[in-house]
C-alpha cells in the first residue's frame, strides 16, 4: 500500500532534519575542538600560569606567619613566625597580582591605645609610594589591611578581615611583647633595613640586605659607642661585629643617628676604613627610642636632652593635668591618628630641655606636619607652639 501524501512529506522532512543536525554537530565539534573522551581517558593538567604562581607564593606561608588573613580583596601575610627579620605578602585576588612579595617589614607595635598592633612594609602602587600596614587586634580578634600614601599619610584603602588563619601578634601590653617599645633605632637605606633593639636585657642589631635578601647581621650584640670619632662625636652610634656576606674577616657595622634626625649605616673593615656608608631614605620613617645612657655627652650633663630625635616637636606647656588632656585628645579620641604615620610619632609625654620641661605631644620629620599638630592643639585651647630640636634645643 502506498503511503499517504502527508506521510511522504513527513518522512522526507525528518530525513532532512536529521541530516542537518548531523552536519551542525560535526561543524560544532570542528569549530570548538570538542571531543567525546573515552571512558577512563587521562587529560593532562593545565599549564601553571603566572596567576597560579602568584596564588601559591601568596599562600605558602600559612602556618608560618605571625599574621595571615583575608579581606574582601586581598590575602595578607606577615611572616616568618619566630624570626627577627619579617616579610610581608599582599596578594590582590581581584587582579591576580602580588602587590608585595617577601617585602621587608617593620614591626610598629601598638601605634595608639585602641588595641591594634601594626606591621609596615613600603612599596609602590599606581605610580605612588605607599605603606602597606597589616594590623591585628587581639581583643576583637580582627585584622585589617591599610594602604597609606607615603607622601602625606592619607589612607588610600582600608579593609577589615573576612577570614583569619594565623594570629600570633603580641598583646602589646607587657614591655617584652611590645616590639616597637623594644626598638631603639630603625630605618631603611637604599639597600638595607636596619634595626637596633633590646631582647632579654641585651642590645642587639639586625642588618638586612634588601637586594640580595641576605641577613648580614642577625641578632648580634650591639654596643653604644660613646667616644665616636669626628664627624660623629655628637651622634648616637651603635656597632656590632659580623662576617659580611660570609667572609673570612669580621667587619664592624655602625648604626648612627644625629640629634637633628639624620641616620646612616656604615661598614668599617679591620683597619677602620669605611667600605660602605648609606644614609637613610626619607620615604621610610626613622624610629628612635634611644636611652639617655647610650647618647654621647657632647656638652656636659646640663646640655643633654631627652626624648627621640625628630627635628620638629609640637610642644604643649602645662602640668600633669594638661598631659592627661593631651593624651586623651590625641590618642584616645583618635584626633592624632592621621599624623602618627610617615613623619610624625604621636606619643605625648614630658620632655626636658635647657629652657625647662614641656609636653612633647608629637615629633615629626616634616615641619608642616608638626605645625599642623600645633594648630590642632591650639584649636582645643592648649598652650602649644612649634619647637625645633637640635642638640641644645635652640
Amino acid at each position: 500500500m502506498k503511503p499517504a501524501w502527508p506521510q511522504i512529506l513527513l518522512s522526507r522532512w525528518s530525513k532532512r532534519l536529521l541530516r542537518g543536525l548531523s552536519l551542525f554537530i560535526a561543524s560544532a565539534v570542528l569549530a570548538t575542538g570538542l571531543s567525546v573522551p573515552a571512558q577512563s581517558a587521562w587529560l593532562p593538567d593545565p599549564p601553571v600560569t603566572d596567576r597560579a604562581v602568584d596564588v601559591l607564593l601568596a599562600q605558602n606561608t600559612i602556618g608560618n606567619a605571625i599574621l595571615y588573613f583575608e579581606t574582601p580583596t586581598f590575602t595578607v601575610s606577615v611572616h616568618p613566625r619566630g624570626a627577627q627579620a619579617l616579610f610581608m605578602n599582599v596578594y590582590n585576588r581581584s587582579t591576580g597580582q602580588s602587590e608585595q612579595l617577601n617585602a621587608p617589614t617593620t614591626a610598629r607595635g601598638p601605634l595608639s591605645q585602641d588595641g591594634w598592633v601594626s606591621y609596615d612594609s613600603f612599596g609602590s602602587r599606581t605610580g605612588r609610594n605607599v605603606i602597606y600596614r597589616a594590623s591585628g587586634n587581639r581583643n576583637a580578634f580582627q585584622a585589617r589591611l591599610e594602604i597609606i600614601d607615603a607622601a602625606n599619610g592619607s589612607i588610600l584603602l582600608s579593609q577589615n578581615s573576612t577570614l583569619i588563619r594565623d594570629f600570633l601578634i603580641p598583646a602589646g601590653t607587657a614591655p617584652e611583647d611590645d616590639l616597637l617599645a623594644r626598638t631603639l633605632v630603625a630605618f631603611q637605606t637604599q639597600n638595607h633595613s636596619v634595626r637596633v633593639f633590646t631582647e632579654n636585657g641585651l642590645t642587639k642589631m639586625n642588618v638586612f640586605n634588601n637586594r640580595s635578601r641576605q641577613q648580614l647581621v642577625n641578632g648580634q650584640i650591639a654596643t653604644a659607642d660613646l667616644a665616636a670619632r669626628s664627624p660623629y662625636q655628637c651622634w648616637t652610634s651603635y656597632f656590632s661585629f659580623s662576617n659580611q656576606g660570609g667572609g673570612t674577616s669580621a667587619v664592624r657595622y655602625y648604626v648612627r643617628v644625629s640629634p637633628d634626625g639624620q641616620a646612616l649605616l656604615q661598614i668599617l673593615d679591620g683597619n677602620d676604613i669605611p667600605v660602605l656608608t648609606e644614609p637613610r631614605i626619607t620615604a621610610a620613617p626613622l624610629i628612635t627610642n634611644i636611652p639617655e645612657s647610650d647618647r654621647p655627652d657632647c656638652f656636659g650633663d646640663s646640655g643633654r636632652v631627652s626624648g627621640a630625635l625628630a627635628p620638629f616637636v609640637a610642644a604643649v606647656f602645662g602640668n600633669d593635668s594638661d598631659l592627661r588632656r593631651v593624651q586623651e585628645f590625641l590618642i584616645r579620641s583618635g584626633a592624632g591618628r592621621s599624623f602618627d604615620t610617615l613623619t610624625c610619632v604621636v606619643d605625648p609625654r614630658f620632655e626636658s630641655a635647657r629652657q625647662g620641661r614641656f609636653i612633647n605631644a608629637a615629633e615629626c620629620n616634616d615641619r608642616n606636619h608638626a605645625a599642623a599638630v600645633v594648630s590642632l592643639l591650639m584649636g582645643e585651647g592648649f598652650n602649644s607652639r612649634l619647637v625645633f630640636r637640635s642638640v641644645r634645643y635652640r
